[in-house]
């Protein structure tokens, strides 16, 4: 007779198996948005979600777009160093300038 195998043996398996493991990966990269890019940065932007191995960001102004364009191989970078495996940043201005 077999004997039951416990759930924190089985879990991770179905997670993996469900594809998601890299999707919880992928809201904890976007919760520690902040983390990664600095306290500067993150006073003006807002990390949204990552879909199709794209990140989406809000930002509050054209010009920190602009800034965030010039870093962006620097934050993918970042990310797919952490596990996040982005191809692409797209940086939304904010309507009403506060993220």
């Amino acid at each position: 007779m077999r004997h039951p195998e416990r759930i924190n043996k089985i879990l991770p398996r179905v997670l993996k198996s469900l594809n998601l493991d890299q999707r919880l990966k992928e809201v904890e990269l976007v919760k520690k948005w902040p983390e990664i890019v600095g306290k500067n940065i993150a006073q003006h932007t807002r990390a949204i979600n990552i879909n199709d191995a794209n990140l989406f960001v809000s930002v509050d102004s054209p010009v920190w777009q602009a800034q965030l364009f010039l870093l962006k191989n620097k934050i993918l970078k970042k990310f797919n160093e952490l596990g996040a495996n982005l191809n692409d940043i797209k940086f939304i201005i904010e309507k009403g300038g506060s993220v």
